[in-house]
């Protein structure tokens, strides 16, 4: 049920229009763990994460705040057999976002768009990709990409060296194909998009090898 004035709701989706920063958080979110979905004539973001992750729902809202009546909801979800916490909201509906979404989901399954070259350009979005998919790994850093097909893989792959000048590797996890930021790769990376990064999640781009402490220091009495 609508729980704000109708004009205030019309005057909102009126004058939206997605800016810059926007545009690159939605490209970041939309490769990660966001989605689009249609309602009626036009669609709108929706974002869920589990509640673990909570100061990055936080921040899409407020990046969102003019397009996003709900507050940020917390709740429990049965998966399987297994009752797990998340957090989530969801924008208004709104042709700008309809847009992205026949280009993210010509078939209503969601794929890397062959143009991916043209979206994929701000740091913003490769942070944003990271602190959803991201994960250190023992000597690099990984993005999640069990979603995608190795195409799309391999396509992401080519759009972050002909866009960003980084190199990547790719692997197979669970029988899908990630991609793999090599430890010559990181500086790199880092020195991109650290001042993008929420401070929660740039723990992301420590490999397990530089985060553990090292067996020989021996203590001084």
């Amino acid at each position: 049920m609508r729980t704000i004035p109708r004009e205030v709701y019309l005057n909102i989706k009126s004058s939206f229009v997605l800016n810059n920063n926007q545009k690159a958080v939605l490209i970041g979110t939309l490769l990660g763990d966001g989605g689009i979905r249609l309602k009626g004539k036009f669609a709108r973001l929706h974002i869920k994460h589990s509640l673990n992750q909570l100061p990055l729902v936080e921040y899409k809202r407020q990046v969102f705040s003019n397009i996003t009546t709900m507050d940020v909801s917390v709740f429990k979800q049965k998966v399987g057999k297994v009752d797990y916490n998340f957090a989530e909201f969801v924008t208004l509906t709104h042709q700008e976002f309809l847009e992205y979404y026949r280009l993210f989901y010509p078939t209503r399954r969601k794929i890397v768009p062959i143009n991916i070259g043209q979206f994929l350009t701000s740091p913003l979005s490769l942070a944003i990709w990271i602190m959803d998919d991201g994960s250190a790994e023992y000597a690099g850093v990984s993005i999640q990409t069990h979603s995608f097909s190795q195409r799309e893989v391999d396509l992401l792959r080519k759009t972050l060296t002909d866009n960003f000048n980084i190199e990547t590797g790719s692997r197979l996890n669970k029988g899908k194909w990630i991609i793999y930021f090599p430890k010559s790769s990181l500086s790199k990376l880092r020195n991109l998009i650290d001042k993008f990064m929420l401070e929660e999640f740039k723990y992301k781009l420590v490999p397990y090898s530089l985060s553990k402490p090292r067996r020989d220091y021996t203590p001084t009495p």
